[in-house]
């Protein structure tokens, strides 16, 4: 085996086929030798010449001794694959036009594919400390900018005057967050916000009142964790090149030079998923060059790259407000008030062959459910007929029509699954060979074509569409088979051909070949609608002072926030407490130097009369600010489930979730300008850009609620990252143990809360509670305490998952595939 599955290079295999090519290359080489017989050569009667290595034999006999360097490591590391790949080039461009050239291209190929593996795990190791802060709620970074146009009327006349502006403002955003539950999104938004306000003063005292609506459309992407986030995305968060990564690359200064102008430079780890795809593609041919060489290649097919495919979720939020400002001798006092809705919608899509296997079956509603049933075997429908050369499954199976394929026995389906893995096998072999370019002129495309004709399909995307659906239309009807416990090996087979079909689905739907991995996701899945909203009001009071360039603000502001969501433990009532300290610094520069500058230039020439009175006029200035702040959240919780019937009443209630210290920090550049154009009237022109960043210092749990640990702790297990658990416990240890005694505690309102999850879990409390008595007591150890907690959790995450599944926000929409031919 040339490479394993994951395409590291094993190092025994490198060096046999090193040493197969070092012959080829002296056999090639050959011609260039003396012709006389070895006897003449051996009298040596003519001069002697010294004997001249060949420049191919040369490349391969120095990387085989670099290699030999590694030789107790059973495959190649980054540096050697790096070394492989750029010598195969320069051994490429050496020979000839041929099959020997042709194997070290892809060779090359090949070894730079095995760098970009290890780069890019290289790669994900060096980021995921830097984006681990933004598994923290309440962390987020994000670049802005914003063009505005406005409109300002006043006047002013000793120290005195009013001034009234209206404006409208159009900003894009792009940045990354994490909600409250732990979920990271990458968000792009879009912005329209219009202000109208009033200003007037006397001397050193103003006072100002304005109402500003905003309308924003955010489109997120969702990962579970940061690592997620990282492992799908590191080839694009970093950089590198092969050369780089043996030190020979440019300077530093000079490839910093060179990048300024072409970002993009000398970056191959960008290409990650183009060599994974090609050296997947040139799997057969690279078997049939090694087997002209004379080596066979016992190397299975690479998986190609993971396609990574969801649907972005939609996020409409509509904002109003108004502020009053009363400002004198540089100190500022400000009441601000809000309101705001957040509508949010996000797809789900759940593949067939899934949702045929969950519980509750394709959908939560039974109507639904048999109308998405009858869908799909009207869609199937489409897969039988008479002609089995465009009618697949009949082609499979055998069967007319769904009626007689209900009606056959299972082997009849085992044969049916048989022809479709090896029909999909095919469909990618030739793919491959169509995409590495190999057998052109044998016909390959058109092969392709007939196999996608025999699909109904018209692209590669159709064809898979249809292959998932007779797949799932197999799913089906084995499952439908209900032996009884007499038949043993009918009993057996149907477990065996469920198995090997589970076996196939993955591959069915991430197949290693070229295809959008959206229309496939789109065509191949039934899709649902997850609708929540989220409505806050809010009310701030500000007090601030400005010396020279430096301000410092003080704010306090209550958000009270409704959120409708399908999780129960972040579904009801909120009430944010923030307190927060800004300092900021800037200033503002203004730009007349340049316009009268180009009014001097232009008057020699008689054009500075042409100039309009307006322009002439122009009031710009070029700002800059930067500002940092301290927050202190004091957040305060009242669960949806609190509002059920049989929750105790005397445990309802707002009780604090969380405290957290947070530090933000923004940067941003301005550039502002003023048209007169009649006394006391001007319009305004804006454009600015800037960055922030928010990171957690401190988080502490409340110990009077479940809610907090609850929410972590089952998005953990629900994502697969139960592993992070004991970090978050070590980090939240004081506030786990002073929950721990609240709970120990009778009259305590978590208590009651505890009281109402063991009844739900049929369990009984009585254990429960002498635990945390005994804790609290000072008999009984903190380990033993948390334990128990967990194990309270762990109970809650089957119903956790049924609560979130009965959320009336689900909107299940009918079976419609407009891109699968029928």
């Amino acid at each position: 085996m040339l490479a394993d599955a994951k395409t590291q290079l094993l190092r025994d295999s490198v060096n046999q086929t090193l040493l197969r090519m070092r012959d080829e290359a002296y056999r090639q080489a050959e011609p260039e030798r003396s012709k006389l017989p070895r006897w003449a050569r051996a009298l040596r009667l003519l001069p002697q010449r010294a004997t001249i290595t060949p420049k191919t034999v040369a490349v391969i006999e120095r990387l085989r001794l670099q290699l030999a360097e590694g030789a107790p490591r059973p495959v190649l590391d980054i540096r050697e694959c790096a070394r492989l790949s750029l010598e195969m080039e320069v051994l490429a461009r050496t020979l000839p036009q041929g099959p020997f050239a042709e194997l070290s291209q892809r060779l090359a190929l090949l070894g730079q594919a095995a760098w970009a593996q290890l780069a890019r795990a290289e790669a994900e190791a060096q980021l995921l400390p830097q984006f681990q802060r933004f598994d923290q709620p309440g962390s987020s970074q994000e670049r802005r900018a914003g063009v505005s146009l406005g409109a300002g009327l006043g006047l002013g006349e000793a120290g005195a005057g009013a001034k009234a502006t209206f404006g409208v403002n159009l900003g894009v955003a792009w940045g990354v967050d994490n909600d409250d539950e732990g979920f990271v999104f990458v968000n792009r938004s879009k912005a329209v916000s219009a202000r109208a306000g009033i200003k007037g003063g006397v001397g050193v005292a103003a006072l100002s009142g304005a109402v500003q609506g905003r309308w924003q459309h955010t489109e997120s992407e969702e990962f579970a964790s940061a690592r997620v986030y990282v492992k799908l995305n590191a080839d694009q968060l970093a950089r590198g090149s092969r050369r780089e990564t043996l030190g020979t690359g440019a300077r530093a200064v000079v490839g910093a030079l060179i990048r300024l102008f072409r970002p993009g430079y000398g970056n191959e780890l960008s290409h990650f998923q183009r060599l994974q795809q090609q050296a997947a593609d040139q799997q057969q041919r690279l078997g049939v060059l090694l087997g002209w060489l004379g080596q066979r290649d016992r190397s299975e097919a690479l998986p190609g790259p993971a396609r990574h495919y969801a649907p972005p979720c939609v996020v409409d939020s509509v904002r109003g407000g108004a502020v009053a400002q009363a400002e004198a001798v540089g100190v500022s006092v400000a009441v601000d008030v809000a309101v705001e809705c957040i509508d949010i919608k996000a797809p789900v899509l759940t593949p067939f062959w899934q949702a045929l296997r969950q519980e509750h079956g394709v959908a939560r509603d039974t109507v639904t459910a048999e109308h998405r049933l009858a869908g799909l075997e009207q869609m199937a429908g489409a897969l039988f007929g008479s002609d089995a050369s465009t009618r697949p499954l009949s082609r499979l199976s055998g069967a007319a029509d769904a009626t007689a394929l209900r009606g056959g026995d299972l082997k009849v389906l085992a044969r049916a699954l048989d022809c479709l893995e090896a029909e999909f096998e095919h469909l990618c072999a030739v793919a491959q060979q169509v995409d590495a370019g190999i057998g052109r002129r044998a016909g390959s495309a058109a092969v392709e074509r007939s196999l996608l004709a025999s699909w109904r399909a018209r692209s590669r995307e159709e064809a898979l569409a249809q292959m998932a659906l007779a797949h799932a239309v197999l799913v089906r009807e084995v499952a439908a088979r209900e032996p009884t416990e007499a038949a043993v090996d009918m009993l057996f087979e149907k477990r065996a051909l469920d198995q090997r079909l589970d076996e196939l689905a993955p591959r069915l739907y991430a197949p290693p070949i070229r295809y959008d991995a959206g229309k496939v996701a789109q065509a191949t899945s039934f899709r649902d609608l997850l609708k929540l909203q989220i409505r806050d009001r809010s009310v701030a009071l500000s007090l601030g002072g400005t010396l020279g360039a430096v301000g410092l603000q003080a704010s306090a502001s209550l958000t009270e926030r409704e959120r409708v969501h399908h999780n129960p433990v972040r579904a009801g009532d909120y009430k944010d407490v923030r307190v927060t300290l800004t300092g900021s610094a800037g200033g503002s520069w203004p730009l007349d130097g340049l316009r009268d500058a180009l009014m001097a230039q232009l008057a020699p020439h008689g054009l500075a009369a042409e100039v309009p009175a307006a322009l002439a006029g122009l009031q710009a200035s070029l700002g800059a600010q930067g500002s940092g702040s301290l927050t202190l959240l004091l957040r305060f919780y009242r669960p949806q489930y609190q509002r059920l019937a049989d929750f105790p009443a005397d445990a309802a209630g707002y009780r604090l979730q969380l405290s957290r210290v947070s530090a933000s920090g923004d940067l941003g550049l301005s550039i502002a300008g003023g048209v007169p154009v009649q006394p006391g009237i001007s319009v305004e022109l804006g454009l600015d850009v800037g960055a922030s960043a928010t990171s957690v210092l401190y988080e502490r749990w409340g110990d009077n609620s479940l809610s907090a640990p609850l929410m972590h702790y089952l998005h953990l297990k629900a994502v697969g990252e139960e592993a992070r658990w004991p970090d978050k416990r070590q980090e939240q240890r004081l506030a786990l143990e002073a929950l721990c005694r609240q709970l120990a505690r009778p009259d305590s309102a978590v208590r009651g809360e505890a009281n109402y999850f063991l009844k739900r879990q049929q369990q009984d409390s009585a254990g429960f509670f002498a635990i945390m008595e005994a804790f609290a007591a000072g008999c009984g150890s903190a380990e033993a305490a948390i334990a128990e907690l967990e194990a309270l959790m762990e109970r809650q995450y089957p119903q956790w998952q049924m609560d979130k599944q009965a959320f009336a926000g689900w909107e299940e929409l009918p079976l419609v595939h407009e891109s699968v031919r029928r």
